[in-house]
């Protein structure tokens, strides 16, 4: 009785379908220790060698230590190379895991911050329209202490925060308006 299929494809398998001395592709799957020395048909006494080193080595009893060393050596590198290593990949799933909840945290806590900003800003909107003498400077300058922008020309915006939608604005040349709501970025 030899191998039983289901073991000659874990060991195919398990080299890669190469062998484990010369990785030369196509094996048989080799004895350790013979058959006809009681050896067993099992996985662990099983070796993945190509015709070549299965005729130069197979019968000889003093590589069969030296066998067995090649295909421990060669599982592991196969292993590495086309599976990698499965607790260093969990390990970076559960960090990626991590940092998209970290960036869930972060949207959820930047709409607080918006609404929070948008609630200021209807608080000035309300006081100043009771002011009938404040002037459009005045109004930019309290609308800067809740919003970033940097006006580097008339139609030209670094870094500003759109009061009406919120949306940022990283630069935006040639309008004076947010391309998202359409409102006035500077009086």
């Amino acid at each position: 009785m030899s191998f039983s299929e289901k073991t000659k494809l874990e060991v195919r398998q398990k080299a890669a379908f190469q062998c484990c001395r010369c990785h030369e592709i196509g094996i048989d799957v080799h004895h350790i220790i013979p058959e006809a020395d009681n050896g067993p048909n099992e996985f662990d006494n099983a070796a993945p060698l190509c015709q070549n080193c299965h005729d130069r080595f197979g019968a000889n009893p003093e590589k069969r230590k030296e066998i067995r060393q090649m295909r421990d050596w060669w599982y592991e590198v196969v292993k590495e190379k086309y599976y990698g290593d499965p607790p260093a990949f969990q390990k970076l799933n559960d960090l990626l895991l991590r940092i998209q909840d970290t960036q869930q945290n972060q949207t959820t806590a930047m709409k607080d911050v918006k609404a929070e900003i948008f609630s200021r800003l209807e608080e000035i909107k309300i006081n100043l329209g009771k002011d009938k003498n404040s002037t459009p400077s005045q109004i930019r300058h309290i609308a800067s202490e809740f919003i970033s922008a940097t006006r580097l020309a008339s139609g030209i915006h670094a870094n500003f925060l759109c009061q009406k939608c919120g949306t940022t604005i990283g630069l935006l040349i040639g309008s004076n308006n947010c391309p998202t709501c359409g409102a006035l970025l500077d009086p």
